[in-house]
């Protein structure tokens, strides 16, 4: 199967405006916190605490697509915040 070959900002957007209509209006509060692995040309998806098993679930059923991931509640998936080296 062929598909579409998006750009990775593109792929990023299209997946966020999935999640925003057609998957978060469906989250309940026990969901948040976990990742949503989302398929961009179809809006399949997956949900798993782990975003690496959410994304192969994905894969394994839609081999040859474009994925991103959300995080139920956040708006980012992942966020990176500068720790100090320790004193000791």
């Amino acid at each position: 199967m062929s598909c579409k070959k998006y750009q990775l900002g593109e792929v990023a957007q299209l997946g966020r405006e999935i999640y925003l209509k057609n998957i978060k209006p469906a989250m309940k509060e026990e969901d948040v916190g976990l990742f949503v692995a989302i398929d961009v040309i179809n809006g399949d998806y997956e949900m798993d605490h782990d975003v690496s098993a959410a994304l192969i679930r994905l894969r394994k059923r839609r081999p040859d697509s474009h994925y991103t991931a959300q995080r139920v509640g956040y708006r980012t998936p992942f966020s990176f915040v500068p720790r100090k080296p320790n004193d000791a």
